[in-house]
């Protein structure tokens, strides 16, 4: 089976463990992402996710995965990522099987359309859901993310910012938030 992983942030450029048998390339289609999820139970970085509601479209990335089978794939991922399984999303054409939270139907079938197109016959990604307003107790805004940020201490804060910073870099990843919090930094 050729497998293919999506990615958008930190895989872009921290991979291990994942077998890759290329570099990241574009897809020609686009996930609304944003930074919308506080990682470490509410404690940790804000993490850039699908998010339905709050994301700006941004072309994600793709690498054929050596694995040839979709669990080795997908439980590479997950040990990656320090999740569970159910935080892996995956589409496989074959076996007609599929595990997505944060998609919109319309965006399967792309996505269905892209690894048919290019000769796949699974994709896994990570399927993490956004936390933010669980956590936070207010609405995900850039302002309320730009707070969040400066409540962190020094290594944490920083932590952040590189993260949102690389991923503009390696990914081209282009948020509302992202924009907010590099343009705040700059100028504070």
């Amino acid at each position: 089976m050729k497998i293919i992983y999506l990615a958008w942030g930190s895989l872009l450029w921290n991979s291990k463990g994942l077998k890759l048998k290329e570099d990241w390339k574009k897809t020609n289609f686009k996930l609304p992402l944003n930074f919308s999820r506080i990682s470490d139970n509410g404690k940790g970085r804000l993490t850039l996710v699908i998010d339905q509601e709050n994301g700006n479209l941004n072309n994600v990335y793709y690498a054929t995965t050596g694995y040839r089978d979709l669990n080795l794939a997908i439980m590479a991922l997950k040990l990656r990522e320090k999740t569970t399984k159910n935080h892996i999303g995956y589409l496989s054409l074959n076996q007609s099987k599929k595990r997505s939270k944060n998609l919109s139907g319309y965006q399967e079938e792309v996505i269905k359309d892209f690894l048919r197109e290019k000769g796949y016959e699974a994709v896994v990604w990570t399927d993490l859901e956004k936390n933010f307003e669980k956590y936070e107790e207010k609405p995900f805004t850039k302002e309320n993310a730009f707070l969040y940020l400066q409540s962190k201490k020094e290594k944490l804060y920083t932590q952040i910012l590189e993260y949102i910073v690389l991923s503009k870099i390696y990914g081209n990843i282009k948020t509302n938030v992202g924009e907010y919090l590099i343009q705040k930094e700059i100028c504070s």
